[in-house]
């Protein structure tokens, strides 16, 4: 595991195109939930940005903190003695840490990134504590609270919270964080608590960056991020118009008509449907005054 903070990947010769990249992403997500390889899917999104990226070398990242950490416990530990062995592997022998001063970088989202900077956002830690604990026994679930994002332990039900070092937070913690976050603007509800699935953990990566991307006004990679959530939440028919958005800014005219058709046809008659062909009409008007 590289341990300077160096993205080695970017000089490697070897890797695959961004386009396998997301060939082999979508593969992945076809797979039914129990399958699905989370981290080897975080790897293959951070692939086309980093198509010197080698998943495998990442992946024996990830075994090697597993091999390390195992045996840190005695015989008759339960999860929580072997979480807080866990986090104080990751979190405070290896460092890895939140990247508050820099929290809307995008190689936050990343998890090779994650891995060589060991810095990272609520999310892309939990992802680390998931998957080197799955490798020692460890079984969690993501948990995507309003702006923040957690890691529950599936046979005691203790919220972990990986950003503040595998700090342990309670159900009030939790409502207390968010309404913190949001105050009157949202109104909690312990649905919030319920894990999600790795498809939603997933999504959730990709519209970090989609809107990172957005603020950033680098409207390739934010189209790219759209269409791979689209990927993973197909029915999801509104990023249609946002991906029309970004085809727009890169003056990609005919695209952006075909993805607010797409829209109308995958939504029937929406309530903005009048102003969607409005939308068309004005973009075709464009069009045939650049022939």
């Amino acid at each position: 595991m590289p341990a300077d903070g160096i993205n080695h990947e970017k000089h490697h010769e070897s890797g695959s195109s961004a386009e396998e990249f997301r060939q082999q992403f979508a593969q992945q997500l076809a797979r039914p939930e129990e399958d699905l390889d989370l981290g080897r899917a975080a790897l293959l999104l951070a692939g086309e940005e980093y198509p010197a990226l080698e998943v495998e070398a990442r992946l024996a990242d990830l075994d090697a903190m597993a091999a390390a950490v195992a045996g840190r416990w005695g015989a008759g530990a339960g999860p929580g003695e072997k979480a807080a062995a866990l986090s104080h592997y990751l979190f405070d022998e290896l460092g890895f840490n939140g990247n508050a001063a820099d929290y809307y970088h995008p190689d936050n989202s990343y998890f090779n990134r994650v891995l060589d900077t060991r810095t990272g956002i609520p999310i892309t830690l939990s992802l680390l504590f998931l998957e080197v604990g799955r490798r020692v026994g460890l079984r969690g679930r993501g948990v995507g609270l309003p702006g923040h994002f957690l890691v529950r332990l599936e046979e005691t039900g203790q919220f972990l919270d990986p950003f503040h070092g595998g700090t342990q937070r309670s159900a009030a913690d939790c409502r207390a964080l968010v309404e913190g976050l949001f105050g009157p603007r949202l109104t909690w509800t312990d649905d919030y608590l319920l894990p999600c699935t790795k498809y939603e953990f997933l999504f959730r990566m990709l519209n970090n960056l989609k809107v990172i991307y957005q603020r950033r006004r680098e409207h390739p990679k934010a189209a790219a991020a759209l269409q791979r959530m689209l990927l993973v939440q197909p029915q999801q028919a509104g990023l249609y118009q946002e991906l029309a958005q970004s085809c727009l800014e890169m003056g990609q005219y005919r695209q952006a008509v075909g993805h607010l058709e797409t829209y109308l046809r995958q939504t029937g008659q929406p309530p903005d449907a009048a102003q969607v062909r409005q939308n068309i009409a004005y973009i075709r008007h464009l069009l045939d005054r650049l022939n």
